[in-house]
């Protein structure tokens, strides 16, 4: 079994109405916990999001959203939406394409890049299975690959290499000054140095810190130059995805 892990671009900057909406009221997208497609052609779907909840009442309830329903609850200081919508034609295009492959995906899908617009997506499958997704997917939507590598279900351990786009912001927030004492940089400085959000920032530095935390506690070491960006990977191979 293999697995990939690539970053998704829509052209028009959002994959549903309802994300453009939630943007537009200073909702931050961050996670999609789970995906359920239905047979009438909606979705349901588990989300991490953060914002001012009156933000997000008034985003879901436009009648552009095209929400036929949705719950908010607090998880852990955190707010999780469930919603059963009407998605896109490009989200139905990009789920059927998915179903048409023996592949796995693997949750949460998380959201990066610029205002959060982009969604970085990991698929376990066979090698073949796999190709054939990335060349259909991308003829509906940019795709750039971050990682591809072996997957072995029985490894246990976390993820602990790092993203290239995460080396960016760490190198990014190591040059500003972040880690100096004092603190000479926040989020919203790296972050107009990368060109994301303040809150794309902190999720990528919070991410990579608890890696870095992992690896020293276990004794493990960095994985950084396992990871790639071209299709054809390495002989030595990046860890899987972690299941969660």
């Amino acid at each position: 079994m293999r697995y990939v892990t690539y970053v998704l671009t829509p052209q028009q900057g959002y994959f549903d109405p309802g994300e453009a909406l939630l943007r537009e009221c200073g909702v931050t997208l961050r996670t999609i916990q789970d995906i359920d497609f239905l047979t009438d052609g909606t979705i349901v779907t588990r989300r991490e999001i953060r914002g001012d909840r009156g933000d997000i009442i008034s985003a879901l309830e436009h009648p552009d959203s095209k929400i036929f329903d949705y719950l908010l609850s607090d998880v852990d200081g955190n707010t999780i939406l469930q919603m059963h919508y009407q998605p896109s034609e490009l989200t139905t295009t990009l789920f059927e394409i998915h179903r048409r492959h023996a592949v796995l995906l693997d949750y949460p899908m998380e959201y990066t890049g610029p205002e959060n617009a982009c969604l970085r997506v990991s698929q376990i499958g066979c090698e073949s299975e796999l190709q054939s997704l990335v060349a259909e997917t991308r003829d509906a939507v940019d795709l750039e690959i971050e990682r591809l590598g072996r997957y072995d279900p029985s490894d246990g351990q976390p993820l602990t290499d790092l993203t290239e786009r995460q080396r960016e912001v760490l190198s990014v927030a190591i040059e500003a000054g972040y880690y100096q004492e004092p603190r000479e940089v926040t989020y919203q400085d790296i972050a107009e140095r990368l060109g994301c959000s303040a809150g794309t920032v902190g999720q990528h530095l919070r991410r990579i810190e608890s890696q870095l935390m992992s690896t020293v506690i276990t004794g493990g070491t960095s994985a950084t130059e396992h990871n790639s960006t071209s299709e054809t990977g390495s002989n030595a191979e990046p860890r899987p995805p972690s299941r969660r």
